[in-house]
């Protein structure tokens, strides 16, 4: 499973390959910071998301863990 971002900048099409959703908005604001233009992500199922659409991109869910109590001496 991966993820492709694409950008268009100065020398042409760029496309990279992330393999969580994280990782590919990373790289999306990461190509945007470089002054790249019509940056777009792809889900593995195919779905194109443009950059005013990256709110919506679905995040993997974060394992949950208890919260560790720590003893502490005054």
């Amino acid at each position: 499973m991966s993820f492709t971002v694409k950008g268009m900048c100065k020398h042409g099409e760029l496309a990279h390959r992330r393999k969580t959703a994280e990782a590919a908005l990373t790289k999306a604001r990461e190509l945007a910071k470089l002054g790249c233009y019509d940056v777009h992500i792809i889900t593995p199922e195919g779905r194109d998301y443009a950059s005013s659409e990256f709110g919506d991109l679905p995040r993997s869910r974060v394992a949950w863990r208890p919260i560790q109590k720590t003893n502490t001496h005054p």
